[in-house]
């Protein structure tokens, strides 16, 4: 391979290193003979279309890397990952399985597998597979996001802010790790800190449609028209309600109708303002963030 393509073909890994996948791309335009069949060649461009979502394209040229070259831990990988985005998830398992029979204890494949697990319900499963990862990698970034993301799925979530917080420790830039603490800062009721990390991230990945609706709801619970409404964040709406009735006939049985009337018309107050104030406010920030 001479030296100019040896040079495209390690832009092309810097690019996709630092987040520009669609440079990656177009520096493996230029590739011909040996480097264009280079098993460099089909990992860059299959990750690359992975992290644009493009999976069904990323899929078909991994596949064909391996078809090529064999089994290849990267590869597979990035297979398995693609696969589990395409929702094929039988076919997501058996590329992470075929990896970790080559490799039982690289990290990678382990929190590949189990974020297949965790989209097919198998928390647990999941989360056994994270910890056995995280016997051989306790510092990485992308074992403590792996525990936050099981976290989330067993509904805990002081431990998710725990262990996102500990990703963001270890890479405050990482858009995944910003995400996570994001989200797990406004479950446990830090809006402020929720909508600082989600917005870093949406405005790290642009592209991400996801990322940008949960940092736009970040900035509605931060707007101080929505500060009334905060205390019933994470409090289902219904319980709310019979409380609310519970207090006012309770105050009636105990001889205070007056009093049972001035809360129910607080309560009436709340319940308009509740109706009204969220509406309006999401079409001002929606306005301001142009959709």
């Amino acid at each position: 391979m001479n030296e100019p393509t040896e040079a495209r073909l390690q832009m092309a890994g810097h690019w996709l290193q630092i987040g520009h996948p669609e440079r990656t791309l177009d520096e493996l335009q230029g590739l011909w003979g040996d480097a264009a069949v280079d098993f460099r060649a089909y990992l860059f461009r299959g990750a690359a279309l992975h992290a644009l979502d493009r999976n069904a394209e990323a899929i078909d040229v991994l596949k064909d890397g391996l078809a090529l070259h064999g089994p290849f831990l990267p590869m597979l990988q990035v297979l398995g990952s693609s696969l589990r985005s395409e929702g094929r998830l039988p076919e997501a398992e058996a590329a992470f399985l075929q990896g970790l029979s080559l490799d039982p204890n690289e990290p990678d494949l382990l929190i590949g597998y189990a974020r297949v697990c965790l989209t097919a319900g198998q928390a647990q499963k999941a989360s056994a597979l994270v910890e056995r990862a995280a016997s051989y990698a306790p510092e990485s970034v992308a074992v403590s996001a792996a525990r936050a993301q099981v976290a989330f799925a067993l509904g805990n979530d002081r431990d998710m802010h725990r262990h996102s917080t500990e990703a963001l420790s270890h890479d405050p830039e990482d858009p995944g790790a910003r995400a996570l603490h994001g989200t797990s800062s406004m479950l446990t009721g830090d809006s402020r800190s929720g909508y600082n990390s989600l917005a870093s991230a949406a405005a790290s990945q642009p592209g991400d449609p996801d990322l940008r609706a949960a940092a736009r709801e970040a900035k509605l619970m931060n707007h101080p028209l929505m500060l009334p409404l905060r205390p019933f964040q994470r409090v289902n709406p219904l319980v709310v309600w019979i409380g609310a009735v519970a207090i006012i006939y309770g105050l009636r049985a105990v001889g205070l109708a007056p009093l049972s009337f001035v809360f129910a018309m607080v309560w009436l107050a709340f319940c308009v303002y509740s109706w009204v104030a969220p509406p309006l406010v999401r079409r001002w920030i929606n306005r301001k963030w142009g959709s």
